[in-house]
Order: structure tokens, then sequence, then C-alpha cells
């Protein structure tokens, strides 16, 4: 089984304003409501590429019901522990630039977050856990550390989408997949990186993470796969910008579903790069048949 894990959900509102100014009264061009977070984007790109998934982490109020009743229509399952606080809303404004509100984020008991992790000491050989660092501030990094530890002790696989803060942390757990943000990695190596050359460089450094796989997004508008000794590139022309975190999230779903399946890491990293055409082509996030056509577009590049 494949566990996500959402430890800050939203319900979030997207208002597309074509000309939207401040201190005016705007009318909205388009509307849309979601569940959002990481967890649940990856459930719900897994579930078009028919693989299951439990979502869990925390949920509380009628916001929270909100995600897990849209989860329950899309026949997701969700083990969501519940919280005394309402579970956040974030606002969208988008049009020609991006203006996002996010409200503040719930408040984790003690008690909710041992329970949390209680469940997740269920996970066993053959599952997968996907975990980021997208957590309410007062939790502290070391829920990570021991959802980490509960993973490797049950000998379940874990993959991780992580901040700069956190990188060097947990950079050598040994995880199936990393996605490692070009700011992460300019954070871990203290340097600047531009291209794919300043990239390049620092290659040998990728490879001695402690992971199967390393993602990097977004060098010269490129997606990038460090496996073994070898680096392979997507281009991906689009504009990206106002969909990054719906592209990164259908990059990591893309990989883990197909390599689950085939444990072909080169046709794991086209449907990723597919997922992530996919969802620039959409409002939400695209659904599978839009996902095959993007398939016949995708063709990697083998680098190095």
């Amino acid at each position: 089984m494949i566990y996500t894990v959402t430890m800050n959900p939203a319900l979030e509102f997207v208002s597309e304003v074509t000309d939207f100014e401040f201190d005016k009264n705007n009318i909205s061009d388009f509307d849309l409501m979601l569940p959002a977070g990481k967890g649940i984007n990856v459930s719900r790109i897994l579930k078009q590429l028919g693989l299951p998934t439990v979502a869990t982490g925390f949920a509380g109020g009628f916001t929270g019901e909100f995600v897990e009743d849209w989860l329950r229509r899309e026949d997701i399952k969700s083990e969501f522990i519940r919280i005394d606080d309402n579970t956040r809303i974030n606002i969208k404004i988008t049009g020609a630039s991006k203006t996002v509100i996010e409200s503040k984020e719930p408040s984790i008991s003690h008690q909710e977050l041992q329970e949390l992790l209680y469940y997740l000491s269920r996970v066993k050989e053959g599952d997968t856990v996907f975990l980021s660092t997208a957590f309410p501030k007062n939790i502290t990094e070391t829920v990570i550390e021991r959802m980490i530890a509960i993973c490797k002790a049950n000998k379940a696989e874990f993959v991780l989408d992580i901040d700069e803060y956190y990188l060097e942390k947990f950079a050598d757990e040994g995880s199936l997949l990393q996605n490692i943000s070009v700011k992460c990695l300019e954070h871990m190596f203290k340097t600047k990186i531009d291209s794919e050359t300043d990239l390049l460089k620092w290659k040998d450094e990728i490879f001695d993470l402690n992971s199967k796989f390393v993602i990097v997004p977004f060098v010269d508008n490129k997606v990038y796969l460090f496996q073994g000794n070898s680096v392979y590139a997507f281009e991906i022309e689009q504009m990206i910008n106002q969909k990054r975190d719906f592209v990164i999230d259908s990059i990591i779903a893309g990989f883990i579903a197909t390599f689950i399946r085939t444990s072909d890491h080169e046709k794991s990293f086209e449907m990723a790069n597919a997922c992530a055409l996919a969802s620039l082509k959409t409002k939400d996030l695209p659904k599978k048949f839009q996902i095959d056509d993007c398939l016949e577009d995708v063709n990697i590049i083998k680098i190095d």
C-alpha cells in the first residue's frame, strides 16, 4: 500500500481574475475549490494512474470535512487524524500574476501527533510512504525523524519532498526518491545554480546522497533525474510558475506509480514528465486520459 502524509492540508479557493486591481471590486472569471496539500495531490494523481493509496495526516472542522469528502468522491481512502482546530483555507487569485493568502495554520496537540505516529506504525515491508516537511509551525522536524524511523523499522520504503531548512538533516536517510529543489541544493552546497552546467558540477555530491533516485526540477526549464551514476533530463517549455506545486507533485506521483509497477527508472521518469505536462493543461490535477495524451510528447535525454 502507498500512504501519503499531509500534515498541513488546506481547502484551496482559486479565483481567476483577468485584470485584478488592488483596492477595487474585482469580478472573477472562474472559481474553483480544491483540497490542497502535497500528499493529497500525490494520492489524487496515483488514483488516476490506477494505484490505491491511503491519505492520512491531520484534518479538522468543516474545511477538513471538505478535504475528506472530496477524496471520498474520488474513491480515495482517507484516514486523517481529526483535530480540534480547523484545517486552513488558502486563497489564490490568478490572472496576469498570482496572489496567495494563506490562513493561520492549525495547532496540533501532542495527543493528535501521537495518534498519527501510532497510525503510521502499521506500515510494513512492501509499503511506500510519502513524506514532506510541510507541517504546522508548532510541530518540529523531529516528527519527520520519527516517521522515517518507523518506515525503517518496518522495512517500508519512503519518499521525501523536503525544503532547504531540513535537507541536510534528512538527505542521507535512505529514501526511495527525493525531490530536491534548486534552492535546497544551493543551501546545502553553499553555491548558486543558474544553469545545467552549474547543476552538473555537483552531480557527484548528488549521487553520494543516500537515495535511490533524486529529482531536481526546473533548471534551464528542465527536470533532472539522478540515478546511480547517470543523469537524465526532460525539458518543459511551458510557463510553470503559477502551477509549480502541482507540477512537482505530479512528477513525484508519476514516478512512484510506474516504478512500483515496473522497477524501470527510465519509464518512470517518462511517466513523471507526462504527468507534469498534463498538469499544465488543466485548472486542477490531470485525468488519466490527459496524462496518456502527453506521454507521446515525452522524450527524455540521458546526459551522463
